[in-house]
């Protein structure tokens, strides 16, 4: 699973996540719940840093034109798929949650759409409609453009998997860094008392003791001129949440 400071990382690189639970059956597959509506509510930093629990896996939300994940339901499947097509090796590989499986990850430099089942245990995942729960040590900016084999294997194929378009918009998320905030403020009217959370939540994630996080709060707040009874409430409930294991 995923600690608080690897989904913030991965929010920080510009991936559209989401936190995932995780459960196992008897056989150790794996079955996957989506806490939020990931294809139209946007994770951002405040809502990790205050409500992201230990057992959370991330998930990659993917937009349809930046990568692409062949998702192999077992090593037998990835093995038969090899042979066929060496240059999915070039890929991005990792294991999947279940540690049964196998996701290849590549750029979508041809927009491909998604394609559930293109062949008996492989799906083809690109767009908001699904994700792919990704180990938080995956780098993805070491992916390749997709290989032209594979690309003929995608054109020839889709028509016989399940189809799904692009079908939703992102929006934009916070973009003040948590420590600029120090010097200058929290930034307009109408967003303050959100960019102070983060701020207090990140400032807990350091392990700043409560005292320090008052320092610091009031000096940013020197920039913006929040009541001391928004700060206490705000730190005050945020330092319960967080000592309570939250």
């Amino acid at each position: 699973m995923a600690t608080k400071t690897e989904a913030i990382r991965w929010l920080n690189e510009g991936y559209d996540i989401t936190p995932i639970q995780v459960s196992y059956d008897d056989e150790g597959h794996a079955s996957k719940k989506p806490i939020l509506a990931y294809a139209t509510d946007k994770l951002d930093k405040l809502w990790v840093l205050s409500n992201w629990k230990r057992h959370y896996a991330i998930a990659l939300v993917m937009s349809g034109s930046d990568y692409v994940c062949f998702d192999f339901d077992d090593m037998h499947e990835y093995t038969s798929f090899q042979v066929r097509f060496p240059t999915i090796e070039d890929g991005v590989i990792e294991e999947s949650v279940s540690g049964r499986g196998i996701h290849v990850f590549f750029k979508n430099n041809h927009n491909l759409t998604q394609v559930l089942s293109i062949e008996k245990g492989l799906d083809i995942k690109a767009s908001k409609n699904n994700y792919a729960v990704v180990d938080p040590e995956t780098d993805l900016s070491e992916c390749v453009d997709l290989p032209n084999e594979l690309l003929e294997f995608y054109n020839e194929n889709k028509a016989k998997g399940q189809k799904v378009s692009n079908s939703f918009e992102g929006q934009s998320s916070l973009t003040i860094p948590e420590l600029a905030m120090i010097t200058e403020g929290f930034g307009e009217n109408g967003t303050r008392n959100r960019n102070m959370s983060i701020l207090v939540w990140s400032l807990m994630i350091m392990g700043f003791p409560k005292k320090s996080i008052y320092a610091i709060v009031d000096l940013a707040n020197q920039q913006s001129g929040l009541t001391q009874s928004e700060i206490e409430k705000t730190i005050e409930g945020s330092w319960r949440k967080w000592t309570n294991g939250n």
